[in-house]
């Protein structure tokens, strides 16, 4: 999938094996992890924000960033590290466009992910 210059790439599969010090094995498995976890995430931080649970929002999108820290998905980690940001500082004045970016590179991440998977990293 060619990306433009306006839009983030999805997932980096040879960053990630780079951040995995060079470990395949390790990269795969922690971006299976994170395909793991975003379903369960999604429905927290779109409850949390319909519920205007702040801190609940706070702590989900927090450990969302976290999460996106081994795995270089620059699209969803840039998306979730403004919405922490903005949660952490108060500014709740973009609350649900910052929340909508994440939303829809999370769905993008869960539709596309499994793709990533089916790729011979070795060769990536």
């Amino acid at each position: 999938m060619r990306e433009t210059s306006k839009k983030m790439q999805i997932f980096d599969i040879q960053q990630s094996i780079i951040a995995a010090n060079g470990n395949i094995s390790l990269a795969k498995e922690l971006f299976t992890m994170l395909l793991g976890e975003l379903h369960p995430r999604y429905q927290q931080i779109e409850s949390s924000f319909q519920n205007n649970d702040l801190d609940a929002l706070a702590e989900h999108a927090h450990k969302l960033y976290g999460a996106t820290a081994y795995c270089i998905v620059p699209q969803l980690r840039d998306h979730a590290q403004k919405l922490d940001k903005a949660l952490s500082e108060k500014n709740n004045s973009q609350l649900e466009d910052l929340v909508t970016a994440v939303l829809e590179s999370m769905t993008q991440l869960i539709k596309e992910g499994p793709i990533f998977l089916d790729r011979n990293w070795s060769k990536s």
